[in-house]
């Protein structure tokens, strides 16, 4: 008998018995809990692989074999790292159709902690009212929550945040709770993150810590490379822009297909936002427009509105924070950034119309 199969998962309180795995789905109504229930079957199975879609980080979209076994290292990693075990209540809000679904219920399995199923909506745990100890959600959960409910975060001990970047104006809002959030790197790939930084709290960073046994360097782009040896045995490239200190650890600075080139020089936008991030109190991009002079300008776009008094006084600040060649020449005003549906910033959708 395969190793992983003898892993058991307590569910919303109760201990699921294998053997009635089909009995509970034909009697089950939620869907979260449907799938979660249909994940647990085909895992106890003796295949050794699933089959996961990407979701294109490292190239175009495709369907990749994933190992049971891979998947239980992983979940080791962040047990190990976080402390997780039995008695805790892990929080479930993302679908098992993607990895970080996937790998929460692998998580609860192996560490013997008990999955809490909630919707899998914008804002998950609006009716939460028992206390979690471990959660995983996107920005965009987030963001949701802290605008609806931000008190149900008491509820939570320990968050990660993954799938995208986090705004600046986001990771600013989550210094104000108590909730330990840890911001999360990782793709399909790497079986859900690989490295976590801090957000809030005293030990808050832009630094990411790799989990154990994970090896990282950047290749001639200055791109980030990954070896994750319970993985493949080929290192992992990626078009992220990084740089590493003598410790190991790293920093995120953009994604090199995001870079801006403007009479020459060449801007990662994220750079410039976080310079600027504590300008604004609403959801604002460095993005750009073309430019027959200069091939593209920087442009500021930002749901936030500035009469003309407040207009000049950014534009100073913006004057006194960045290099020269950093400062937007344009600011629109825009009623909302657009986001794809991982709620990622839609970089390519916001599209502006010289008059």
């Amino acid at each position: 008998m395969k190793t992983w199969t003898s892993h058991s998962l307590m569910l919303n309180g109760k201990q699921l018995n294998p053997l009635r795995l089909t009995t509970l789905i034909a009697n089950e109504s939620d869907s979260l809990v449907i799938n979660v229930l249909e994940f647990f079957k085909e895992w106890i199975r003796e295949e050794e692989w699933l089959y996961q879609q990407t979701s294109g980080s490292t190239g175009k979209p495709k369907t990749i074999p994933v190992s049971k076994k891979s998947m239980i290292e992983s979940a080791l990693a962040t047990i190990h790292y976080f402390g997780l075990g039995k008695g805790l209540k892990a929080l479930l809000c993302l679908s098992p159709d993607f990895i970080a679904g996937k790998m929460m219920i692998v998580r609860a399995m192996v560490s013997n902690m008990d999955l809490i199923t909630k919707d899998v909506s914008a804002n998950p745990i609006q009716n939460l009212d028992n206390y979690i100890g471990f959660a995983a959600m996107v920005p965009l959960q987030v963001n949701q929550i802290l605008k609806q409910s931000p008190d149900k975060f008491r509820f939570i001990k320990t968050l990660i945040i993954g799938g995208s970047a986090i705004d600046p104006v986001l990771e600013k809002a989550l210094q104000t709770i108590d909730t330990q959030c840890f911001h999360t790197y990782g793709m399909t790939e790497t079986l859900s993150h690989i490295a976590l930084r801090p957000i809030n709290g005293i030990n808050k960073t832009n630094w990411f810590t790799p989990l154990e046994n994970i090896h990282i360097s950047l290749d001639q782009r200055d791109c980030l490379v990954i070896q994750v040896p319970y993985i493949q045995d080929n290192p992992l490239l990626t078009n992220d822009l990084a740089e590493i200190d003598q410790y190991g650890n790293f920093k995120m600075l953009g994604r090199i297909d995001h870079v801006i080139v403007s009479a020459g020089r060449k801007i990662q936008p994220e750079e410039v936002e976080r310079k600027i991030m504590h300008l604004f109190n609403k959801p604002f991009i460095i993005s750009s427009v073309k430019d027959e002079t200069a091939g593209e300008k920087i442009v500021l776009f930002c749901e936030q509105k500035h009469e003309i008094k407040a207009l000049y006084q950014l534009w100073k600040q913006l004057s006194e924070l960045l290099e020269p060649h950093q400062i937007p020449r344009q600011i629109i005003h825009l009623e909302k950034i657009p986001l794809l549906e991982s709620g990622k910033t839609d970089r390519k959708g916001i599209i502006y119309f010289e008059k």
